[in-house]
């Protein structure tokens, strides 16, 4: 052994060091492939999400319009492809609020009156109302894999995963002014948070 070259000895004890760790081999992902793709997409989006709320106290308006595109993807495949994809008419309800806000805001010029604002308010509640059904469909067609996984702990696994980064990434939001300055969120093209922290320290 005391022959062995430096490389020899490095691999070795790489191999040893890897020997029976799933993430280390890389072989996780082999096993549960499904679960860590929707774990870690999904979590990629609430961070960004939950990191704007808790900085700006707001959903920047360019993820509130993917709703939208959400919903125009999804009707305009059912008419195109109508003898493709079987619906029922009352599914594709829920898919009509955004839609509605849109042409309510084409329509009618702004600022909206009374009548017009009273609609346009009870249809963002509606929008977001149907927010958690919207989502489960488009988690069925963009992750078919979700609901394939075996066993419900793997499923609630996921959801909890994502709950808890959710949750960080509001309070780093909020509390940015630890993390990252001002600069960092005109670097980025956004306005810095109100409680940004000015200069170049943390």
């Amino acid at each position: 052994m005391s022959g062995e070259r430096p490389a020899g000895r490095a691999a070795r004890k790489s191999r040893e060091l890897s020997e029976g760790d799933d993430l280390l081999r890389g072989t996780a992902e082999q096993k549960l492939g499904g679960f860590y793709a929707i774990a870690f997409g999904a979590s990629l989006y609430v961070w960004d999400v939950a990191f704007t709320l808790g900085a700006h106290r707001t959903i920047f308006y360019y993820r509130r319009q993917e709703l939208l595109v959400l919903s125009l993807v999804v009707l305009l495949s059912v008419v195109l492809l109508r003898r493709r994809v079987h619906t029922h008419r009352w599914v594709l309800v829920f898919f009509l609020p955004p839609i509605l806000l849109l042409v309510l805001r084409l329509v009618v010029p702004r600022p909206l009156g009374g009548p017009g604002q009273t609609i346009d308010q009870v249809l963002n509640v509606v929008s977001l109302a149907v927010v958690p059904f919207l989502a489960v469909i488009v988690v069925q067609l963009l992750a078919p894999s979700y609901f394939s996984l075996p066993g419900r702990r793997l499923k609630l696994t996921v959801v909890a995963i994502v709950a808890i980064v959710a949750v960080i990434g509001f309070f780093v939001g909020q509390f940015n002014d630890r993390f990252i300055t001002c600069a960092d969120f005109v670097v980025a093209g956004e306005d810095p948070a109100p409680n940004c922290a000015h200069g170049t320290e943390r």
